[in-house]
């Protein structure tokens, strides 16, 4: 069943083309033995066109109409380029490269330190032979991954609107996601065990191995590598130098080992085949490398040259996971946008942490007949270990198998039809058999946002001259007393805290902290809830309103008390300071109505700039006793909760009154991390 699932899912590739483009397909064999060439580069290379031959070295080239006078051309590594106008073609092609034989006065003896200044003249070439600003393209990425049995678990593939930056810096990049598609071989509560690898579809720049200076080309790093000349090639009818590596002997820092191709003439990389040594795979931190519970990762990069600059062309990387299934991901670049590149409007980009199956959508049939892809040839079979498995791909790869599966499918279809009508049921329109797609990894749609931020509260309070009394526990005698001014304030500096869980798409739970900056007692907590709303067509700006019960605590400095009485304990702390600063305040019960206004920086960031009300049901004065000088000991700090052990009291009349205005607001600004 789940190869019919697969198979299903993959007839659709083969559809043909719209009035508007126009279909090259054709075999590349060996000219020398007849065998089929698998990944050789097919493409229009002055349009930034292409696409690579899969199994049996079959390819379907589609290319917009008007490109006639264009250059067809069939490139592989050791062979001669084959080149023909498109308007020369008039059906498929049987292309035959030819190996392109050495001349031996180019195949030199070089010691370690020669082989190594080739790799220095590469990496200082990089500004002239890699864009120096930003390129636009689209290409054609496709993850699956096995289970132990080497038994497929899902396939996920869509084509990519790509936005890589300069290679003057090591910038990530953009990508959107112009359409995709995926099918799951599993049972659903299996399924999620086997769809949590991340930022796959950003393989276009994170196997960039050139943009971002990957550690083997790193002079700091060769002192940990091995280096030779293991021969030499064509690439493009260019020829090229392979260069081998591996870790120095005993060197635990050589953590790869590969090859490297390095073009004789302009010290261009056009490609490189490297993996991950067991040392190598124990580091915690790799990006943009995978790391983690890996077994083993290998990769294979290449580049393509279209202009006067090579370009980024195609990555494959393979990974087995510590439950010895294969996690792959390939990506081919199809085209090439020339001129003048924008970045991807914000909305439409992809969170880079998000798993890529979670990404695609249902398959629409037609979308698919204007873009290249990748074929799905011999090389995803041997990402396995077994020949069960490798055979399996095989059949499922194999179009004529597929199209006799689809005809069977039809019949299949027809027959339930005849059946329900006999019975004397409708069938209505033509029944779509079962498929299987990936389940709901968050069902609850629950997220968690924090948020930091600082601002001031409105809080006026003072001048006020009060009469500040403590009496004793006991024997209800006085222990401190002080007259004093309350001085003047109208706001508290402010820094604050809390934590929204969203458990549906706009709405939120909140609950958060708010602390002084400044000389008084100042602490707010808060809960409640509220609504977000997206109200921009671009990058998101949201309009966020709220509405918690909150509880505050504010203290203001009366004075301070000289100690005559000698030791003396209040709340159970034991005060021995000759001077204890003495504060006046409340305890408020509020109801607060807020309202925010947040822009997204990117997926996980926001800055946000928060407004609140405050409005106060209940109060409790107290009074605060802090000692003021402790040296090298901790300063005690008690607020007094029995308001019959403190008398507060104003020209002789006792003071009743709060000491700040009844509604207050406070101003936030901060980031939200999501």
């Amino acid at each position: 069943m789940r190869l019919f699932t697969l198979v299903c899912f993959l007839l659709t590739s083969f559809a043909l083309f719209s009035q508007d483009y126009v279909t090259i397909s054709g075999t590349v064999l060996d000219k020398s033995n007849g065998k089929a060439i698998e990944f050789a580069h097919v493409g229009i290379p002055e349009r930034g066109i292409g696409t690579i031959s899969g199994g049996g070295g079959q390819f379907i080239l589609k290319i917009p109409t008007g490109y006639e006078d264009s250059d067809f051309t069939v490139s592989f590594l050791g062979y001669k380029t084959y080149r023909l106008q498109v308007k020369e073609i008039t059906g498929p092609l049987t292309v035959r490269l030819e190996q392109q034989a050495l001349d031996l006065m180019q195949i030199v003896v070089m010691d370690e330190g020669a082989v190594e200044n080739i790799i220095r003249k590469a990496v200082a070439a990089i500004p002239d032979n890699y864009p120096t600003k930003s390129t636009r393209m689209k290409g054609f990425y496709r993850e699956s991954k096995t289970d132990e049995n080497q038994e497929y678990t899902y396939l996920a593939e869509g084509v990519l609107d790509i936005y890589k930056s300069s290679y003057r810096n090591d910038d990530e990049g953009q990508v959107s996601l112009i359409e995709g598609r995926q099918v799951a071989l599993l049972p659903e509560e299996e399924l999620s065990a086997h769809t949590q690898f991340s930022s796959g579809h950003l393989a276009g720049h994170r196997f960039d191995f050139v943009k971002h200076r990957e550690e083997f080309i790193q002079e700091e790093n060769f002192e940990h590598y091995q280096y030779w000349i293991e021969g030499m090639t064509y690439y493009d009818d260019l020829p090229v130098y392979i260069i081998g590596f591996d870790a120095a002997e005993g060197d635990p820092k050589g953590r790869m080992k590969g090859k490297v191709f390095i073009d004789t003439l302009n010290y261009a990389f056009v490609r490189a085949e490297f993996e991950v040594l067991p040392q190598g795979l124990k580091k915690t931190s790799d990006y943009p490398l995978y790391v983690g519970n890996w077994d083993a990762n290998s990769y294979v990069v290449n580049y393509r040259k279209i202009g006067d600059k090579w370009q980024f062309s195609s990555a494959l990387r393979e990974g087995r996971w510590r439950d010895g299934g294969v996690y792959s991901n390939d990506i081919l670049i199809t085209e090439v946008e020339m001129g003048k590149s924008k970045p991807i409007e914000y909305l439409d980009r992809l969170n880079r942490g998000a798993p890529f199956m979670t990404l695609t959508g249902e398959y629409e049939e037609n979308f698919w007949r204007e873009y290249n892809t990748t074929p799905l040839g011999s090389k995803l079979a041997e990402s396995v270990d077994q020949m069960r498995a490798r055979q399996k791909a095989e059949e499922v790869f194999d179009i004529e198998y597929m199209a006799e599966l689809q005809r069977q499918r039809d019949s299949t279809r027809q027959a339930e039809i005849a059946r329900i009508e006999a019975e004397g049921g409708n069938a209505g329109e033509l029944m779509e058999l079962p498929t299987s797609n990936i389940p709901d990894l968050n069902p609850f749609k629950v997220k968690a946002q924090w948020a930091i931020g600082a601002g001031t509260h409105l809080l006026m309070s003072g001048p006020e001259v009060l009469n500040l009394t403590y009496l004793h526990e006991d024997s209800g005698e006085p222990v401190l007393s002080l007259t004093d001014t309350m001085a003047l304030r109208q706001r508290e500096y402010i820094w604050r805290s809390d934590v929204s869980i969203y458990y549906k798409k706009n709405l939120f739970v909140r609950w958060g902290i708010s602390r002084d900056v400044w000389n008084s007692i100042y602490k707010e907590n808060a809960i409640g809830m509220g609504a977000s709303f997206n109200i921009s067509k671009k990058r998101p700006v949201f309009l966020r309103t709220g509405l918690d019960y909150g509880w505050m605590r504010y203290g203001r400095k009366v004075g301070q008390a000289d100690n005559t009485y000698g030791n003396f304990k209040a709340e159970g702390k034991k005060f021995k300071s000759d001077k204890i600063n003495m504060y006046y305040g409340e305890t408020t019960h509020n109801l607060k109505a807020s309202l925010e206004l947040a822009v997204e920086l990117h997926p996980s960031l926001e800055i946000f700039v928060r407004g609140a009300y405050l409005l106060p049901f209940a109060e409790r004065s107290h009074l605060y006793l802090w000692e003021r000088d402790r040296f090298f000991m901790a300063r005690k700090k008690v607020r007094v909760k029995d308001a019959d052990l403190f008398q507060v009291s104003q020209d002789g009349a006792p003071f009743e009154q709060s000491i700040t205005n009844p509604g207050s607001f406070q101003l936030t600004v901060g980031v939200v991390i999501k």
